[in-house]
């Protein structure tokens, strides 16, 4: 949090009120789970130990599709004051190959 203004006359408009700390608001909660399901397929079975082997893999990011907000406005002057400028990215998938030999 900050006033907006140079109250200390140091040249930069970014002091805090008295008794203000830094970094001291807190943001609403933050929920975030991401998954990962593998499965690795051997390509000689004959050879279980040094087989060459493929990986496929899916992931999820954000598996609950809430939406986190971050960046908040912390200047007291500003009419965004406490407000959120931006939001962590929505549910996404990936899909991965892997090779190994």
């Amino acid at each position: 949090m900050i006033t907006g203004r140079d109250d200390n006359r140091g040249g930069l408009a970014l002091d805090r009120p008295a008794g203000v700390r830094r970094n001291s608001l807190e943001g609403p909660n933050y929920v975030g789970l991401d998954l990962r399901l593998s499965k690795d397929f051997a390509l000689d079975t004959s050879k279980k130990e040094k087989s060459p082997k493929v990986t496929a893999a899916i992931d999820a990011f954000n598996v609950t599709n809430r939406v986190n907000y971050s960046g908040y406005v912390g200047n007291l002057s500003s009419p965004f004051f406490g407000r959120a400028i931006s939001s962590r990215p929505a549910r996404r998938l990936q899909l991965s190959m892997r090779f190994a030999f």
